[in-house]
């Protein structure tokens, strides 16, 4: 019986120390991905300035949702509310054609929030794409501990959805011209 106190408390003091640590660290993440692509700026910028742009390349294509706002540009929304992925709503809030879009990702009423830049530069081989997001998931300490891992698990998802941009954007490309 004394063996299986001591067990228990034990437990006890670890699950509170997780807990007490997980309430310090801080809940908020940034990833960074960047990648040359082939073609324009202006090439590249079409698929970065709607829903639909964001869906045929990005892992918001595989969330089943309601589209409103304007087709292109600011106010591009999608909306869901699915077992798989909680309820949500992404949303573009700027597109400075052809340089940089801004968006947000709020999921569970902006329990956990996500913003996003995607920045373009024209270069000697292609367009230079530099894509930013930034998280933030409150005071939740077990959320907390994803945190850390962001850089990993969200670096990877970004990573992915640039090859697929790329293979977008060699697929729309015009051929190279004989000279």
């Amino acid at each position: 019986m004394k063996l299986l106190k001591i067990f228990i408390t034990g437990v006890a003091l670890l699950l509170v120390t997780f807990v007490g640590v997980g309430f310090a660290l801080s809940g908020t993440w940034e990833v960074e991905r960047s990648a040359v692509l082939p073609g324009t700026p202006e090439t590249v910028f079409g698929f970065l300035d709607s829903v639909e742009g964001w869906s045929s390349w990005a892992a918001i294509g595989a969330v089943e949702g309601s589209v409103s706002g304007p087709a292109r540009g600011a106010g591009a929304t999608l909306t869901w509310d699915s077992p798989a992925w909680g309820d949500g709503r992404w949303e573009l809030l700027t597109a400075d054609a052809p340089r940089e879009v801004s968006y947000e990702v709020a999921v569970e009423d902006g329990a956990m929030l996500t913003r996003g830049r995607v920045s373009l530069t024209a270069g000697p081989d292609g367009t230079r794409i530099d894509w930013v997001e930034t998280g933030d998931f409150g005071w939740n300490p077990f959320l907390a501990y994803m945190a850390l891992g962001m850089d990993r698990m969200q670096g990877r998802e970004m990573e992915k959805g640039l090859a697929e941009l790329r293979a977008r954007v060699e697929e729309s490309a015009p051929p190279p011209s004989d000279r």
